[in-house]
């Protein structure tokens, strides 16, 4: 008995560790903000572009008054999946690299369960939360363990949980992927990087309406 205490107390650590804890947050309403970014070769082209555009994103949350109700998970995946813990928009990182292959199945999986973790630890602390699970890509997988039924189930979970579930599609390669997936809030933008910007741009400002509300966005996440 004695055994199974420690080890959720060390996994209570570990959550604890990773993310903004309790005493850090500075709003009894916590919006959670899931963003898995596309760092794959095909995107190689728009690097300069890309810190441009999440520049211009962590300005537009830092500026809002919705700020200290938000924090943010950026997670790069290619073909490595780096995710990171949920925090204050001011550590937002802008850099952005682009090589290799895409893990996107991968990272939905693992990044569902770092959301729905930290969100449940929340809960339990007495936080009022709601989330937003994005992806930016511009294709479909390549070199994921999972399959897209294991994908498409975690987006399945995520719509019950009301957490709100959307995707960009950056040009027409990853157009189809996110019907398939069952992901309910879909911008498709095209390849340049006017486009790009746009993207972003939407994006901050659909982040911050939906920080506004305590009511999940549903299919109605994309403010243009």
């Amino acid at each position: 008995m004695d055994d199974i205490k420690e080890e959720k107390i060390m996994g209570l650590d570990e959550v604890e560790q990773q993310n903004t804890i309790i005493d850090d947050i500075d709003a009894e309403n916590v919006n959670l903000i899931f963003l898995a970014i596309d760092c794959s070769g095909s995107m190689y082209n728009y690097t300069d572009d890309m810190k441009k555009s999440l520049n211009d994103f962590k300005d537009s949350l830092i500026n809002s008054k919705e700020k200290d109700e938000i924090l943010v998970s950026r997670v790069n995946f290619n073909d490595k999946i780096d995710v990171k813990g949920y925090k204050k928009i001011d550590d937002f990182d802008v850099q952005y690299d682009a090589n290799d292959q895409t893990r996107l199945y991968d990272v939905i999986i693992e990044g569902k369960e770092k959301l729905t973790e930290y969100m449940n630890y929340l809960k339990n602390e007495g936080m009022r939360t709601k989330a937003v699970f994005a992806i930016f890509t511009d294709g479909e997988d390549v070199c994921s363990r999972n399959n897209l039924s294991d994908a498409k189930q975690a987006i399945n979970e995520l719509n019950q949980k009301e957490i709100t579930t959307a995707m960009i599609s950056f040009g027409s390669e990853s157009k189809n992927i996110g019907k398939s997936l069952n992901i309910k809030n879909i911008l498709s933008v095209g390849s340049s990087s006017s486009e790009l910007r746009k993207a972003f741009n939407c994006l901050s400002k659909s982040v911050i309406e939906s920080s506004k509300s305590v009511v999940p966005d549903d299919d109605d996440f994309f403010n243009m």
